[in-house]
């Protein structure tokens, strides 16, 4: 159900923005790119950790076992550097929105998106098919299973890449958007009361003179003004 659900929502995403003129714009590009690496956890990693999880052991191809590995962490790293794709767009688009389309063009756009992609697999099939996650003291899987038992300094490297540095970006941009949000707030706040007050001030002086020639028993603030003796 989870594997179903998870295929069939980021394809529906993927399809209503690429198909929707109104919704292909450059934001969007980001979120094509992050629905195409959840859409793949779907179709490639989950349906082997479903037979991990039904049989208890590794049941297709040894050769297969590593492919995979490479395929889960990569879709994930891509999973993280596209939120931080998508935060670095936004803090520009609320930053400075008269300039946003100058800066964030479709091809700089797509070559962000291809970086980091390639970041992602690098990070994850290069070390992997050359070794690099054995250096050190790595543990052996048991026989008959599949799993991703790495050394302490490429658990350090590849995390530190693929996480917590985007992680840190993703942190820092979401904050300056909300300070500048805030910054923005107070200045249409200020700009909305200045307005009303001058609009205020213009009705007052509009109305005010014409009160001292208002007709005998005029309703002024409630106090009936009486009628001057003949």
């Amino acid at each position: 159900m989870v594997i179903v659900l998870t295929a069939a929502a980021n394809s529906l995403l993927i399809v209503l923005i690429c198909t929707q003129p109104a919704l292909r714009n450059t934001s969007n590009f980001f979120l094509v790119s992050l629905f195409t690496s959840d859409l793949m956890v779907g179709l490639v990693v989950m349906p082997p950790a479903m037979l991990n999880a039904l049989y208890g052991r590794w049941v297709l191809a040894r050769g297969l076992c590593l492919l995979w590995t490479a395929f889960d962490v990569m879709c994930c790293s891509a999973s993280i550097l596209n939120l931080c794709l998508i935060s670095l767009d936004r803090y520009l688009l609320i930053l400075s929105p008269l300039r946003y389309k100058l800066r964030m063009t479709a091809p700089r756009a797509l070559a962000l998106i291809l970086g980091a992609w390639s970041l992602a697999a690098l990070a994850s099939f290069l070390p992997l098919l050359l070794g690099w996650h054995k250096l050190g003291n790595a543990r052996t899987p048991a026989p008959g299973q599949c799993r991703l038992l790495a050394s302490l300094p490429y658990v350090l490297v590849a995390s530190g890449v693929t996480f917590f540095m985007p992680s840190g970006a993703i942190c820092f941009t979401y904050c300056r958007i909300l300070l500048a949000a805030r910054k923005q707030a107070v200045q249409v706040a200020s700009l909305t009361t200045g307005t009303a007050g001058q609009a205020l001030e213009t009705l007052q002086a509009t109305i005010l003179p014409q009160r001292w020639d208002e007709p005998p028993g005029f309703q002024s603030r409630g106090v009936s003004t009486p009628p001057v003796p003949s």
